[in-house]
Order: C-alpha cells, then sequence, then structure tokens
C-alpha cells in the first residue's frame, strides 16, 4: 500500500472522527483520517489487514441500500461489478477499531434531490447502521462530492455530525474536504497531497469549481 507507506513517510497519525473529537479541540495537521466509500468486500482481504498490520484505523462508508449486494450505481454505468460488505463484515470493521459511516441509503447525488428526499435517505441510511452497529453512526460521505441545501441541518438531524465532499466550497464539519488517491499517482503526488501547502490550494481552488463538480 503506497500510500500508508507515505503516510509513515510523513510521520503522520492515521486517526478515527471519534478518536479527534476526543482529544483534540482544533486542528492537528499530523493526524489523518483515512477513509474508503462502498465497502468492498476486498477491503477486507488487503486494506484491513494492512491497517492492522500498522496499527492504522480508518473509516469505512456504506450505502445501506446495498449491504451484501453489489455497486448497483457502477453497474448501471457499465462499469465493473463489485460485491459489497454483508452486515457480519461490517460488524467485523467495528470490532477491529475500524468506524463505519453512512453513504446515503441508494448512493445518490443528494444535491439533486428535496430536502424531503435527502430526509428520507438520511433516515433510512442511518436507521439501518443503528440496527447493524448498535449504535447510531455520526460520520457521512456525500456520494459524489454531491452536497444538498440545507445540508448540515437535515444531516444533524439524523445524527451525522462529522461529514466529507470530494469538493466543498468552505472547510466545515458538515462539508469537509477530502483527497483523493488513485491509481495515477506517484509517490511524489502522494507525498505532496499531505502537506499544508496542498491543503492551501485546495482552499483556493474548491470555492472557485463549478457547482456540477460538487453537487
Amino acid at each position: 500500500m503506497r500510500f500508508l507507506d507515505a503516510i509513515e513517510r510523513a510521520q503522520m497519525q492515521p486517526v478515527t472522527f471519534k478518536s479527534m473529537q476526543e482529544t483534540e479541540k482544533t486542528q492537528d495537521h499530523s493526524k489523518i483520517i483515512i477513509s474508503f466509500d462502498d465497502c468492498g468486500k476486498h477491503l477486507l482481504n488487503f486494506a484491513v489487514p494492512e491497517l492492522i498490520r500498522r496499527n492504522f484505523s480508518a473509516v469505512f462508508y456504506i450505502p445501506t441500500a446495498n449491504i451484501g449486494g453489489f455497486n448497483t450505481w457502477n453497474v448501471e454505468q457499465g462499469r465493473s461489478k463489485v460485491p459489497l460488505m454483508d452486515e457480519s463484515e461490517i460488524i467485523q470493521l467495528q470490532r477491529l477499531g475500524m468506524e463505519v459511516g453512512g453513504h446515503s441509503h441508494d448512493h445518490v447525488r443528494l444535491g439533486s434531490l428535496n430536502d424531503k428526499e435527502v430526509l428520507q435517505q438520511l433516515q433510512s441510511c442511518q436507521s439501518t447502521l443503528t440496527r447493524i452497529l448498535g449504535q447510531p453512526a455520526t460520520y457521512f460521505a456525500y456520494p459524489y462530492g454531491s452536497i444538498p441545501s440545507n445540508a448540515k441541518a437535515l444531516l444533524e438531524t439524523n445524527g451525522f455530525h462529522d461529514t466529507c465532499a470530494i469538493f466543498s466550497p468552505r472547510q466545515e464539519r458538515h462539508m469537509q474536504r477530502r483527497f483523493i488517491v488513485h491509481d495515477g499517482d506517484s509517490p511524489l503526488t502522494m507525498r505532496a497531497k499531505l502537506t499544508g501547502l496542498y491543503r492551501w490550494y485546495r482552499s483556493l481552488t474548491d470555492p472557485r469549481k463549478p457547482e456540477s463538480s460538487w453537487q
């Protein structure tokens, strides 16, 4: 896992949202939250064991309608079918010290829905995760980075407090900025994404992106 190697070389500490809430009142840029979307089963075979070996933690976001199923939203676009974790595997993640968060119910663009539709997505997502985990999930990632209007109120009404998006016009608790590590990244670009300079770059470029980039 080249990115995990880059994190270690940068002497950064992967943490969970919960540990950040419990130990830090201000931002600490030596800490990083690693996250995975959709909860593909394959992550149990290589990502999770590698995280545990390094004593790292991470957050796993899942669209609850697809638990134990597959990535229907990608297959509909002609992409490869990927089996997703079932309920027992999600519980296993929790027992291993990982965090599990919501990713809507149907993996839809929340920014294209009205408040009632967004509320239904969040309610279904939260009720499913609460039943599986035995407690409410408080972490959420917007599918496609699509942020709905009135996001903060709708999310908090359903118990989600720490949320993130691929692009965010502002760095706030209900729309924290994420960055993606992909196959095209080199060791150099991975290291660059861990720097304060990259955070500064994103603070300038994210607000200038067209609305279609994040909604």
